[in-house]
C-alpha cells in the first residue's frame, strides 16, 4: 500500500463528506465535521477494500486499487450519512 493511495482516500472522503454536508444540510453537520467524518469513513472503507480485494499471487498491485477506492467512497458516504441521521435524531424527545 502506498502513501498515494491513502492520500487519495483522504481527498475522496473529504470531498464526499463536504458534498453530503452541503447538499443535505442538517443542524450540527457543518462542512468541517463532514470533512472529518468523510475522511474517517474513507480510510475505514479503503482499508476494508484492501482486505476484501486481496490481489492474487501472480496479479499486479493495480488490480486492487480500483475496488479499494470504490469502497473508500462508499465508506465515506455511509459514515457521513450515519452521522447526519444521528445528528438529525438527536433532538427527538425520548419517553422513558
Amino acid at each position: 500500500m502506498t502513501i498515494f493511495e491513502v492520500l487519495t482516500w483522504l481527498v475522496l472522503g473529504a470531498v464526499l463528506g463536504v458534498l453530503v454536508a452541503a447538499f443535505w444540510p442538517t443542524q450540527g453537520l457543518t462542512w468541517i465535521r463532514g470533512l472529518a467524518v468523510g475522511m474517517f469513513g474513507a480510510v475505514v472503507g479503503g482499508l476494508s477494500g484492501r482486505i476484501f480485494f486481496v490481489p492474487g499471487a501472480f496479479s499486479g498491485e493495480m488490480e486492487v486499487v480500483g475496488p479499494a477506492l470504490a469502497t473508500a467512497g462508499v465508506g465515506a458516504v455511509v459514515v457521513v450519512f450515519i452521522d447526519r441521521f444521528r445528528l438529525q435524531n438527536r433532538e427527538r424527545p425520548r419517553f422513558t
